[in-house]
């Protein structure tokens, strides 16, 4: 026995490493940011134990985060024919819905997360979003969008992405502009519409401010409820930094699109 725990203390030999402790260090991984470390530790789990609702749940959450939300979705509902009423599960379906702006289906899931988990803070909170939000944009907007001059603008060269658009999701200007532009601003509007039901609902006012993280890149979004402005970042870019950019595109868009109204 002696012998034994030397050989273990000089060989370094330990026992295997479980699968609920590869979740847990997945988890902590995910919570820190360390996203595709996270990723590898929960293919690893899922691969010894196939059908753990953790695990599961896990890579349904980083999925999201990587906004692979078909593969998202799939791992949730996976999660679903293992335990129909799986609150995490019907959460994560729920922000999906949301997100895709069926308020409709993402409060019957949490209408159901509710149902058997009545002292769920987080379920409640959304819930109460997602049944004040304002509607979705009309079909057709009132009046055409304005054209913006972009040199005016001034956005920094390290944006990836640009987008002015009415809160109503009209597009008003894009950089780069492509097919996918029209449904980035209609994805942003609504982003600004629940996060301005949340702020309203907390009781701290009009929203002015919002900031969306991602696995590799960072959204920054000014709003005065007419009009808003997104800078998307890389994630190696300093808060402050952004945000100063963002000031000055946003006194910039308001100077542009002020002079079309007068």
């Amino acid at each position: 026995m002696v012998l034994t725990r030397f050989l273990k203390a000089v060989t370094g030999a330990r026992r295997p490493e479980t699968t609920m402790a590869m979740f847990r260090q997945a988890g902590r991984h995910r919570d820190a940011g360390r996203f595709e470390e996270a990723v590898a530790l929960v293919e690893r789990g899922l691969k010894l134990d196939a059908d753990n609702i953790v695990g599961h749940l896990l890579a349904g959450s980083l999925h999201a985060v990587f906004r692979e939300m078909d593969q998202a979705k799939a791992e949730f509902e996976r999660v679903l024919t293992l335990d129909p009423v799986q609150p995490r599960a019907l959460l994560g379906l729920a922000r999906i819905a949301m997100e895709q702006d069926d308020n409709d289906r993402s409060a019957d899931l949490l209408r159901r997360a509710l149902g058997r988990y009545p002292d769920f803070p987080e379920a409640s909170a959304l819930l109460a979003v997602v049944t004040a939000v304002a509607p979705a944009r009309p079909s057709r907007p009132s009046s055409p969008a304005p054209v913006v001059q972009p040199d005016r603008l001034r956005v920094p060269s390290e944006s990836r992405e640009t987008v002015i658009a009415r809160t109503d999701a009209t597009l008003v200007f894009a950089q780069p502009r492509g097919p996918r532009s029209g449904e980035l601003a209609a994805r942003t509007a609504h982003l600004q519409r629940l996060a301005a039901a949340l702020v309203e609902r907390a009781g701290l006012g009009a929203l002015h401010h919002a900031i969306i993280e991602g696995a590799a890149e960072t959204t920054y979004l000014r709003t005065d409820g007419d009009a808003m402005l997104s800078l998307t970042f890389g994630r190696d870019i300093e808060t402050a930094a952004a945000l100063t950019h963002l000031e000055r595109v946003w006194t910039n868009c308001r100077a542009e699109l002020s002079s079309q109204v007068a």
